[in-house]
């Protein structure tokens, strides 16, 4: 007797396990789905920070190039833009301005003095006005001489040079004509517009900005053509570059910006493979030209 309850407390146990353990893994199965679904919902969120990111990028790029090209054709911001509306107007329909006819009282017309001319009108005991007399009639004024002094001291006046050839002096420039620019000598690293950016938060950063100037010999900021190579090497670590980037010369041009924000070639950059470790990074550009000529410059920038 006791056996058998033995034995049946024994299969109960057994049947309560194996529905324990069935239940456990059920549990496990739709934590792994759910934890997969988070994963793939935190991946789309940050594809989605990246994009806006970008988008937030070239609009602003986009804005300032629009400030600069307003500013230089003289338009305000807040002109409006007027668009003409209808069709082009036809030749002989704009009205024709016709003068006002002008009529003169009878109480000022005076007697025509010397040629049809109007005099003016007699006034109560007031004399007339002297009428100017025709130039026929009219004497002609005697020149005044002054008698010299007797110390007078001759002064020899110079012969009269003819006047000098305007043609050869250069033309001023006009205002909608774009100043010559000077070639590019140097390259200058912004260091305020170069920096890693680090998108998702986690305290390693995804990328690095690089912005540099390049200058003519009057240190102005001028386009330049040719491809760009960007080499990065971490302070910490070896020699060899950790990411290096070569951007052909068609794409570099369209990253020239001249604006209030940015000034210079500007080139967001993700990480090619693991980020750096060190605490700063060393920038190096190097630009080469459709003619060969090669300008390099580096800079040191934080890597957090």
């Amino acid at each position: 007797m006791l056996s058998q309850k033995l034995f049946g407390l024994r299969w109960a146990g057994l049947v309560l396990g194996c529905c324990l353990a069935g239940a456990g893994c059920k549990s496990d199965l739709n934590q792994q789905l759910l934890e997969r679904e988070l994963r793939y919902q935190e991946d789309q969120i940050y594809q989605l920070q990246d994009d806006l990111q970008d988008k937030c990028l070239r609009l602003d790029s986009l804005s300032g190039e629009n400030t600069s090209l307003r500013r230089q054709l003289g338009v305000s911001d807040d002109a409006p833009v007027s668009r003409p509306r209808g069709g082009r107007p036809q030749p002989g329909s704009a009205p024709v301005s016709v003068p006002p006819s002008l009529q003169i009282p009878e109480a000022i017309r005076g007697p025509a003095a010397g040629g049809g001319g109007l005099a003016p009108p007699a006034l109560d005991n007031i004399p007339p006005l002297p009428v100017k007399p025709s130039s026929s009639s009219a004497p002609e004024p005697t020149p005044l001489s002054l008698p010299e002094p007797a110390d007078a001291v001759a002064i020899p006046i110079a012969p009269s040079t003819p006047a000098a050839d305007l043609s050869s002096l250069p033309l001023p420039v006009a205002y909608d004509q774009p100043l010559a620019e000077g070639r590019p000598v140097r390259l200058v690293i912004n260091a305020a517009a170069t920096a890693c950016f680090d998108d998702n938060g986690d305290g390693l950063s995804d990328g690095v900005a690089v912005t540099f100037e390049p200058r003519d010999a009057e240190e102005k900021l001028v386009p330049a053509e040719g491809s760009v190579s960007i080499a990065l090497y971490d302070v910490a670590a070896a020699e060899a570059p950790i990411a290096t980037w070569t951007i052909p010369s068609s794409q570099a041009v369209t990253h020239f910006r001249r604006t209030t924000r940015l000034r210079g070639m500007h080139f967001p950059l993700r990480w090619t493979g693991v980020p750096p470790t060190g605490d700063y990074v060393r920038v190096v550009v190097s630009l080469t030209g459709p003619d060969g000529t090669s300008l390099e410059t580096d800079a040191t920038i934080p890597s957090r």
